[in-house]
């Protein structure tokens, strides 16, 4: 081994810029000549001498310097860093416990590290997530009716939660979802066993399906012979949404499903809107006027009066 050009004595450390310092003058050295012997700028070298930290550069880079000095001055590299860590507040403990014998600690290297992890996670959540929003079928909710069920009259509301942005069919018929995904409906029901089927379409094909099974007793509702008009509107094949007045009062309104029924009495007038009218029949004053028109097509406001 080559023998030292510089023979130190032991220096109690207080700071690392006091042993710098104190290494300095017992080699009679100025600033200049250990910067120009390092390679080490001047105000660096008084930086670390003074304990301005802050006023140097990239932690890096200050690694750096202790590295050519300990060189130069011919003394341990660890004894400086473990200073420099130490008054700059890093902490050779491990942070966390010991995990399968390794110790984790917060380096630079592992923030780095486990920022890009994270960051490599979450990227992969969210294409997960909009995968699964392509191959998914849409949310689709049926509060009410909870279930099956059998009920005495004729109508029932068919309330639920959707997936907002998907299309809803109530027995064919198109719904609607509000801002929130919320839809209700009311049905006009016929007498025995019907069959409700809710269908949800999102933009990607998928469907999602809830049925319920109503079984109807209806009440008898004639015709009243002491009114001056009298109408009975039975649906079929398809379904209808429909709305019903007499003598300006709102009778009904709603989807009647294939197979239902609705007998209206009133004095004066009766006005019917269909939207779907070729599955409409009408019957007025006991006289069938057949279809309201074709399958499929609107027929707003049609008026039956005692004239």
């Amino acid at each position: 081994m080559p023998t030292p050009l510089f023979k130190t004595k032991t220096v109690k450390i207080d700071t690392l810029g006091e042993y710098l310092a104190s290494v300095r003058n017992q080699f009679n050295f100025d600033i200049k000549t250990v910067s120009t012997l390092t390679q080490i700028k001047p105000a660096y070298l008084e930086h670390l001498e003074a304990g301005r930290f802050a006023a140097l550069p990239a932690d890096v880079y200050v690694r750096g310097f202790l590295k050519n000095l300990a060189a130069f001055y011919r003394i341990k590299e660890k004894v400086l860093i473990d200073q420099y860590e130490k008054e700059r507040g890093f902490n050779h403990a491990p942070v966390a416990a010991k995990t399968g014998g390794y110790k984790l600690s917060f380096t630079p290297r592992n923030l780095i590290i486990g920022s890009s992890l994270l960051i490599l996670i979450l990227a992969v959540g969210f294409i997960g997530n909009q995968i699964r929003s392509v191959l998914a079928p849409p949310f689709l909710e049926v509060s009410e009716p909870a279930g099956d069920l059998a009920i005495s009259g004729n109508s029932i509301v068919i309330s639920g939660r959707g997936e907002i942005g998907a299309q809803l069919l109530i027995n064919n018929q198109p719904s609607r979802l509000d801002a929130n995904g919320r839809f209700t409906e009311t049905l006009i029901l016929g007498p025995g066993l019907n069959v409700i089927e809710i269908v949800e379409r999102n933009k990607f094909g998928k469907v999602s399906t809830k049925t319920r099974q109503v079984t109807a007793q209806l009440p008898n509702t004639a015709p009243s012979a002491q009114a001056a008009v009298n109408l009975t509107v039975n649906i079929g094949p398809g379904n209808a949404w429909v709305y019903l007045e007499a003598d300006g009062l709102v009778v009904e309104r709603g989807t009647m499903l294939a197979g239902s029924s609705k007998n209206v009495s009133a004095k004066n007038q009766i006005i019917l809107t269909s939207a779907n009218a070729g599955s409409t029949q009408v019957i007025y004053n006991g006289k069938d006027l057949g279809k309201l028109g074709r399958e499929g097509e609107v027929v707003r406001n049609v008026e039956f009066s005692s004239q």
